[in-house]
């Protein structure tokens, strides 16, 4: 897979996958709230996400710089937080495309994330498609705030998108639908493979 052949590249960000063991929204919020206080010195921006019913909770650790990392061994990243969590990964990120969105202005209330690896063979196009039609295409919905796509060093599914959003229904509208359904997507689509899709919403800071 690429992510072998892409190991010693700088990344851009953390992402945090794993599994809450609560999904009280007060003990979502103080599980986020220790995590960001305990990070907070070493990121130039977190962003924390849950959905408390799937207790999915993605975090999202913004470097100051591209710069090269070793593998993150989770428990040490989460320090006094992991016992919050099951099925933790920390993973290193290599972004491909940041786009705003058509909602640029607007204060995100969600995250949506599809996560894949493509079919043997696809890889090429499947990232041509992205780039050229279906990363700008969503970014430019109304109600999407941006997107980005990212290459995942560290663990499958290796390709992860990720659109900010105003809420959920951005995904249902005539718009979104347009972009999402073309001769080309259905094309490539078939040829995900490892596939997660989830719409997660992001934790407050206050």
């Amino acid at each position: 897979m690429w992510g072998i052949e892409m190991e010693n590249q700088p990344i851009n960000l953390l992402i945090m996958r794993a599994k809450l063991k609560s999904g009280d929204s007060q003990s979502i919020e103080k599980v986020a709230a220790t995590l960001r206080l305990d990070k907070q010195n070493e990121y130039q921006k977190i962003i924390l996400t849950s959905n408390e019913q799937t207790l999915d909770f993605y975090g999202y650790f913004y470097l100051n710089a591209p710069t090269a990392l070793n593998p993150i061994d989770a428990k040490a990243f989460l320090g006094q937080s992991a016992d919050a969590f099951t099925d933790v990964e920390i993973s290193r990120l290599v972004i491909q495309d940041s786009i705003e969105g058509y909602s640029k202005e607007l204060a995100p209330v969600n995250r949506y994330v599809v996560e894949m690896d493509p079919e043997t063979g696809w890889q090429e196009e499947l990232f041509a498609w992205y780039d050229q039609e279906h990363l700008p295409g969503l970014a430019n919905v109304p109600g999407c705030i941006a997107a980005m796509r990212c290459i995942n060093l560290d663990h499958s599914p290796f390709s992860i998108a990720f659109y900010d959003l105003i809420n959920p229904e951005v995904l249902g509208c005539e718009p979104w639908l347009k972009i999402r359904y073309t001769s080309w997507s259905d094309r490539v689509r078939p040829h995900f493979t490892n596939v997660r899709r989830t719409m997660l919403s992001l934790i407050s800071e206050e």
